[in-house]
């Protein structure tokens, strides 16, 4: 078969640039959980069609995952893998397309009051759950609280934040009445799932994973942790039926086992391919390599607070901007680029992606080892101090050795950091800002909403669980200038007008160094050329999008 390097055109809105090249560069068994009674009548034969060799017949599919789901609750974690995953099998009102335009779902249309605070939502007629019963208002009215509950182990609560009440009057119809106009309400709705009422109220998350029973296009099978998770084409959906009738998701945490199975033909489709093996790979008969400018954001967070538990009867150094800034200044971050993502990656100066509402540019600062010290000096830490860095090992492309990089740049200026890595599956519960774990990490964002509200309301505004903000704010950052800014920006419905207050507050972190930028990554994929698929911006892969040729 021909070769070829396909090139890819992402022309929506939110584009983030042209697309670009790099330079040349485990999984075992766990336990297994069925499909619930009544949900997986097409089970047996789903299994085998995909578990079997990948492109047997041209309704199957095998799509390995650098990371398996963190939980089968899909309100239990906000994470990218996870998130696509459950998007298979679960829906909410409203969803985006391909070019990350809203769009009715299970709601066929809204209408919002001329004070701005009051949606409501008609919801669609006939759509059943995947156990054949009808979904109605009550449903989405129980989900949507569920994830609201600060007192539950949802993760989804900040984009309730602004919700005042959730109401059914009737059951086609769902009401939403906000504190305060929201001109983020349909994203924030986008990301809330419809689950069955009888399943989530009052429920566990243990209970929650024992009944995977969505709307979606796809029906939940089996799961084996750590090795699969099948689905199959869900006959009775409300809209078009997906022609990729069988879906395998094989997480693979290591990259050479991801990188062999591709090669030997077992799958047909790998996300996060390693920098190391893009050449190899791409040179391989009957395989193209996919890239894309991505829209996640590698970052570091430090604890901010001057009266931190984690620093006990002592000053919390990371509390004073001089010594982010020395952070900063001290973590060449060109090199990291360079050799460590092997020019898989993308200088980063700010978290807001290009064309998004609210984008600036921002010249970054230069690695300066010496200013760094320079400012430590000042900042009264002329021998340094000691900090533990936690990171993820398993999660974004060369994670550890990213950590293992900045570790040492930061020990060059004096500062000690014990390094602690840990597989994904512990760090994102590690890391929440209520758990006071954390005083230095490494971690990612992204977003898909295409404004910059939606990212600085989660990673810069004041942490409250109560009320959903701050969800992310990780360093416990706190300015009451840019939760002013951005509590006006909710306000503000024109485009324009939002983005000059999310550019201010954006322009009051940046000088705090409440944060210390890495890079953006590369979305770098490998696909059978057998298959068509254009990769979308938020780098979610969904097996209805595949076609075989």
């Amino acid at each position: 078969m021909r070769k070829r390097t396909l090139s890819l055109v992402v022309a929506a809105a939110i584009a983030a640039g042209s697309l670009v090249g790099c330079g040349s560069g485990s999984s075992g068994s766990g336990s297994t959980t069925a499909a619930p009674a009544g949900s997986s009548a097409e089970g047996a034969a789903t299994t085998e069609a995909a578990g079997g060799a990948a492109s047997e017949g041209k309704d199957s599919l095998v799509i390995v995952t650098a990371s398996d789901v963190l939980s089968m609750d899909p309100y239990r974690y906000d994470e990218g893998p996870t998130n696509q995953i459950m998007l298979h099998m679960y829906e909410a009102m409203v969803r985006q397309n391909k070019d990350m335009k809203f769009e009715p779902c299970l709601a066929e249309s809204w209408d919002i009051s001329e004070d701005g605070k009051t949606w409501t939502f008609h919801l669609r007629e006939g759509v059943k759950f995947h156990d054949g019963d009808v979904m109605d208002a009550d449903d989405v009215v129980a989900s949507i609280k569920v994830a609201s509950n600060p007192d539950s182990p949802s993760a989804f609560s900040s984009y309730t934040s602004t919700f005042e009440k959730v109401e059914a009057p009737d059951a086609k119809t769902v009401v939403i009445t906000t504190n305060t106009p929201n001109p983020m309400m349909l994203f924030d709705v986008a990301q809330l799932y419809v689950l069955k009422k009888e399943n989530v109220e009052g429920k566990t998350e243990e209970e929650i994973s024992d009944k995977v029973i969505g709307t979606g296009r796809y029906k939940f099978v089996e799961q084996v942790k750590e090795d699969h998770i099948d689905m199959v084409a869900y006959e009775d959906y409300w809209g078009e039926i997906p022609a990729i009738k069988n879906v395998r998701f094989r997480p693979i945490t290591n990259e050479a086992t991801r990188t062999a199975t591709m090669l030997t033909g077992e799958v047909d489709f790998t996300i996060g391919v390693s920098v190391r093996d893009i050449d190899r790979l791409d040179a391989a008969d009957g395989i193209s390599i996919l890239k894309q400018k991505g829209t996640r954001a590698i970052y570091l967070n430090m604890d901010s607070r001057e009266d931190s538990p984690l620093f006990p009867g002592q000053k919390n150094p990371l509390a004073d901007p001089k010594v982010r800034h020395a952070i900063y200044l001290a973590v060449d971050e060109d090199t990291i680029i360079k050799n460590v993502m092997n020019g898989c990656a993308f200088e980063m100066n700010s978290v807001i992606t290009e064309n998004y509402i609210g984008y600036t540019p921002v010249e970054r600062e230069k690695y300066d080892p010496e200013q760094a010290k320079a400012l430590l000096a000042e900042a009264g830490y002329p021998d340094g101090f000691e900090v533990t860095l936690d990171a993820p090992n398993d999660r974004y492309m060369n994670d550890a050795q990213i950590a293992q990089a900045v570790a040492g740049y930061l020990e060059k200026v004096g500062i000690k950091v014990n390094l602690n890595l840990m597989p994904k599956a512990n760090f994102f519960s590690y890391i929440k800002p209520k758990e006071n774990n954390s005083m230095f990490l490494m971690t990612g964002w992204s977003d898909s909403s295409g404004d910059g509200l939606s990212l600085l309301h989660d990673m810069f505004y004041t942490y409250n669980v109560e009320k959903g903000d701050g969800t992310v704010n990780r360093g416990h950052y706190s300015n009451a200038k840019v939760d002013e800014l951005i509590d006006k920006a909710y306000l503000e419905t024109d485009d324009t007008k939002r983005g000059e207050l999310v550019a201010e507050a954006e322009k009051i972190i940046l000088e705090d160094y409440a944060f210390v930028p890495l890079h953006f990554e590369q979305d770098t994929y490998a696909i059978k050329d057998t298959l068509n698929y254009t990769p979308r911006m938020n780098a979610y892969v969904f097996a209805w999008e595949f076609s075989y040729k």
